[in-house]
């Protein structure tokens, strides 16, 4: 089986915590200028991701770790960045080399509303082709597919030099004027939504853990500065759901569908909900859109087996389970 082919990926806790400025902001194998090599990868989707000879975009390729908090900070900022650029011609890809935690990096970016690719870096063959040196690292590559610029880490002021180079990659800023953007004083780029993504990222880390107290302060907190985020009430229902203080998770979840009818998650924790009121049909009714709507197919297969099964329809609640299992291992018979 393909999951047990693969080790966990340890990457030395020193050399991730060196600085840029001990590592140098580059790659071993690709300098600046040169071509980035041609790759097809594996993605999370159904659609490969890949660096084609002929590109006609600029391209921001984050390669990051799992369960790594500068990692998660990459992930959200750059992510921030690109929906704050609005360009059509700048794409952003995800990849990773620890292809055994598939699952992990499926509800972290559900949760924190990243959309852009992530791509599956078997054997670190991308990793070596490009040489790099520390994880989390950011690539920003222009539009005739050479790399223009390095991030290596995560710095304070990641989202302000990530835009930088974008936009010198993209040929909005020559090089005297990408001088005075990465100088320019006073530079401030933390809203509300960035210091709420945080949080909710640090809280995912945590529940990971089992440190569900510390995970519930975090999300409170992620509501705190950022009221208005629908996500950051749905990790909190989730969590209260699995410390069982349902009633909790229900002002949540509601809070969320009155705001967003048609919250994917939103009406798999209602679900979730129903079944746990014994009310079957309903639970049923909810998970079926739910799964339709494609959100974390294999929670909603299980508690759909979990209704069938309460409903005494065995083979439908084997099905679901079967398709749960499927989901979970990433394999198909």
């Amino acid at each position: 089986m393909r999951t047990t082919r693969w080790t966990t990926l340890l990457i030395p806790t020193l050399a991730l915590g060196l600085t840029a400025a001990a590592l140098g902001d580059e790659l071993r194998v690709v300098k600046v200028g040169q071509p980035i090599p041609t790759y097809s990868l594996k993605s999370l989707g159904d659609t490969p991701i890949d660096n084609p000879s002929t590109r006609k975009h600029a391209l921001v390729l984050v390669y990051v770790a799992a369960q790594q908090v500068s990692s998660t900070k990459v992930m959200v900022e750059s992510q921030q960045m690109f929906a704050d650029l609005k360009r059509d011609d700048l794409e952003v890809q995800y990849v990773t080399a620890d292809v055994v935690q598939t699952d992990w990096f499926r509800d972290f970016r559900d949760g924190a509303g990243i959309h852009g690719p992530m791509g599956l870096d078997f054997e670190r063959v991308l990793y070596g082709k490009l040489g790099i040196i520390v994880l989390p690292t950011t690539i920003v590559v222009d539009a005739k597919g050479r790399l223009a610029h390095v991030i290596a880490g995560y710095k304070p002021d990641y989202v302000h030099m990530l835009d930088a180079y974008a936009r010198h990659g993209l040929g909005m800023l020559d090089d005297k004027q990408l001088e005075e953007h990465l100088t320019a004083r006073g530079f401030h780029h933390d809203t509300p939504s960035d210091r709420a993504a945080r949080h909710r990222a640090a809280a995912g880390l945590l529940r990971e853990k089992g440190l569900r107290e510390q995970a519930e302060r975090e999300l409170r907190s992620a509501l705190e500065v950022d009221p208005t985020d629908m996500e950051a009430r749905l990790d909190l229902a989730a969590l209260c759901i699995a410390m069982e203080r349902f009633d909790e998770a229900k002002v949540l979840v509601e809070e969320v569908m009155k705001a967003e009818a048609n919250s994917r998650r939103g009406k798999l924790l209602r679900g979730i909900l129903l079944f746990h009121d014994g009310k079957l049909d309903d639970a049923e009714k909810a998970l079926s859109e739910s799964l339709v709507l494609n959100t974390d197919p294999a929670r909603t297969h299980y508690y759909l087996g979990l209704v069938y099964e309460k409903k005494g329809q065995t083979d439908k609640a084997m099905e679901h389970y079967r398709q749960a299992l499927e989901r979970l291992l990433d394999e198909r018979p």
